[in-house]
């Protein structure tokens, strides 16, 4: 079985993850390529890694008719399937596979218009929330849809303890200090001045003697943005610790946290969310949809506070706090058996190539 996956951008935040995915296939015997625009961070780690790659910059994304250099770029590689990412990769690859009966799988991390994916055969959703505001919501026909979570590797967030203390003692903090993190691109969506604010409250909530530190890991994403989230921890009395540059290898961050926080407003599916909890952080997570596929209670691996709550992420914290280390520890421990069961590459590979059988004999 050949694969061309194409996704229609130079570089996407989970551009790694991806690769990491494509490998995992390759694992199962399948021949692949990746297809990208040119002269990107996609096209450099794809190729890095052994991937073959092809390039294709589109005349206009939303124009698939206009992108005919497509077809030959494709024979170039003569795939059994295309599997795209991102809705205007769906929408040029249905388009044209189309006269090249190729059949085109798409996989869907956010909302989208259901036109981009009339051409697709079958479509994966990256969680199950997203299936369902895509058949109510868009109209599309629920048997075409199959749920694939995004998956995480857990042996490479697996916590090292010598890189974890030699990291806090760059940041200044001692074995009794807590840190709390957030992680992810600076951008409104992901809630930070919610943590900021919940924390403040937390410091005057809990009376535990340890001294309590907050983290964002991450840069990037909107301009001004980092400087209002110091602005506004300035306001609160809050010291916060940022990245100087965007963060490519989180581990040390994370590893050195003891608890992560997620005040997001809106999710696809988080990688960020999954690679917290195979680093060994008990967590917090807003009570949006893709959060609550993942935490819950009957599971006991976190918590979840009421989203765009500042109040309500401050007595999760306290509350996270107040369980002491063998509570946390408790928590972990279930969080890391449900990663390794359910959200592993290995696991989405194998449903993977189901969809790809299924979408061949039929």
């Amino acid at each position: 079985m050949r694969v061309l996956h194409y996704v229609d951008a130079e570089s996407i935040s989970w551009g790694t993850a991806y690769v990491e995915a494509i490998k995992s296939l390759e694992a199962l015997g399948i021949e692949q390529a990746l297809m990208c625009r040119p002269g990107g961070e996609m096209q450099r780690v794809a190729q890095d890694n052994g991937i073959r790659t092809l390039t294709f910059r589109p005349v206009i994304a939303a124009l698939p008719m206009l992108s005919q250099g497509f077809v030959r770029t494709v024979k170039t590689f003569a795939p059994d399937i295309i599997h795209t990412r991102l809705s205007s990769a769906a929408y040029i690859a249905g388009y044209w596979s189309r006269f090249r009966h190729i059949p085109v799988v798409s996989t869907f991390d956010k909302p989208a218009k259901a036109k981009y994916y009339a051409y697709s055969v079958h479509c994966i959703s990256c969680a199950e929330w997203l299936k369902n505001y895509m058949v109510n919501a868009q109209g599309m026909n629920p048997e075409k849809i199959d749920v694939i979570h995004n998956p995480v590797n857990a042996e490479k967030f697996a916590r090292d303890d010598g890189v974890r203390h030699s990291f806090r003692k760059t940041l200044g903090l001692s074995d009794n200090d807590i840190l709390f993190s957030g992680m992810g691109i600076y951008i409104f969506r992901k809630g930070f001045d919610v943590l900021i604010k919940a924390f403040a409250r937390v410091k005057e909530l809990y009376t535990g003697r340890e001294t309590l530190n907050l983290a964002l890991i991450g840069g990037g994403g909107e301009k001004g943005m980092r400087e209002s989230y110091m602005r506004l921890a300035g306001e609160l009395g809050v010291k916060l610790i940022m990245p100087e540059e965007f963060v490519k290898d989180v581990r040390g961050w994370l590893w050195a946290s003891d608890i992560f926080v997620m005040p997001s407003r809106e999710e696809g599916f988080s990688i960020a969310l999954l690679e917290a909890l195979a680093s060994g952080l008990p967590v917090i997570a807003s009570d949006i949809e893709p959060c609550t596929e993942i935490i819950t209670p009957e599971r006991n691996n976190g918590f979840t506070a009421r989203k765009d709550d500042p109040e309500s992420f401050a007595h999760e914290m306290v509350r996270m706090l107040e369980l002491g280390e063998e509570g946390r520890g408790r928590i972990v421990e279930s969080s890391l058996k449900i990663i390794r069961d359910n959200f592993t590459y290995e696991a989405a590979a194998e449903k993977t190539l189901a969809v790809y059988d299924k979408v061949l004999q039929g």
